[in-house]
């Protein structure tokens, strides 16, 4: 765990290693409000016993088997109400380094791979159908902009056995017969990150929001969903500047917060 070398810059260049974890992202929000701690830094854990997920949910994660992390930014450049756009730049990077590895797992489903990987709205990571990710931003904003952020990041590498039907993971995807490389992994994603959340720095935007939407679950697709537990059909059009869902009804057009729609899978 500690021979992880990624082709960084910051991000992952230091990384603690804890056997067990409550929850990485509260392991690091208590991390900074003891100790000045440098961007890019990052917790893993092997099992982590209650983590955490979008909505209030757990995260489900097996002892050994996948990826639980979280890794501290400081994106004090960008402005409390856009940041979306820093939740747009970490789930690419996420999405980036998972197609970089199933692409060069096996060249002739690269199509195959490249169809299926999507990002959900705002940001699991999804293999057709199937949760394979998770990603948990916690921001805590100084005036007018942000100050440090917390990436929490869960992905399904080595499990087979899921409480939740609608889960997956890549070992599942290869048809792996050996466990896949944790550590290889990591190192991809804390290169991606660091890519994408360098644009974000530099100001590329417009960039990072047509790759997104690019690689947006179910988007200009006629599906169901269920806002106040009644169910509508609706297309999605895209996002708006505050990150909330569009999607297209028979009533005309409508946008969606995080907990104001429900995808039905």
């Amino acid at each position: 765990m500690y021979k992880i070398q990624p082709k960084t810059v910051f991000v992952g260049k230091t990384i603690k290693y804890l056997p067990t974890c409550h929850s990485t992202n509260e392991w690091c929000a208590s991390f900074l409000e003891n100790e000045t701690v440098e961007e890019g830094f990052s917790l893993y854990t092997s099992h982590q016993t209650h983590g955490k997920g979008q909505r209030g949910n757990s995260w489900e994660a097996e002892k050994d088997k996948n990826i639980t992390m979280s890794i501290i930014l400081k994106p004090d450049f960008l402005g409390a109400s856009s940041q979306f756009q820093l939740n747009i730049a970490v789930s690419l990077g996420v999405f980036s380094a998972i197609s970089k590895f199933l692409n060069g797992f096996s060249l002739e489903k690269t199509s195959f791979y490249s169809e299926n990987l999507k990002v959900k709205w705002p940001n699991d990571i999804y293999f057709g159908n199937k949760k394979i990710g998770g990603i948990l931003i916690e921001n805590t904003i100084l005036g007018s902009n942000l100050s440090t952020s917390i990436a929490g990041i869960g992905l399904n590498i080595n499990q087979l056995t899921y409480e939740n039907e609608k889960a997956n993971s890549l070992r599942e995807i290869v048809k792996a017969n050996y466990d896949l490389q944790i550590d290889d992994i990591m190192c991809l994603i804390f290169e991606e990150i660091e890519t994408y959340y360098l644009k974000l720095k530099t100001g590329e935007i417009e960039f990072l929001n047509q790759e997104y939407l690019k690689t947006l679950f179910r988007i200009n697709q006629w599906h169901n969903f269920r806002k106040n537990s009644i169910d509508f059909s609706g297309k999605i059009n895209g996002i708006d500047k505050f990150g909330r869902l569009e999607i297209e009804t028979k009533f005309g057009s409508e946008v969606f917060d995080f907990k104001e729609v429900e995808f039905i899978i």
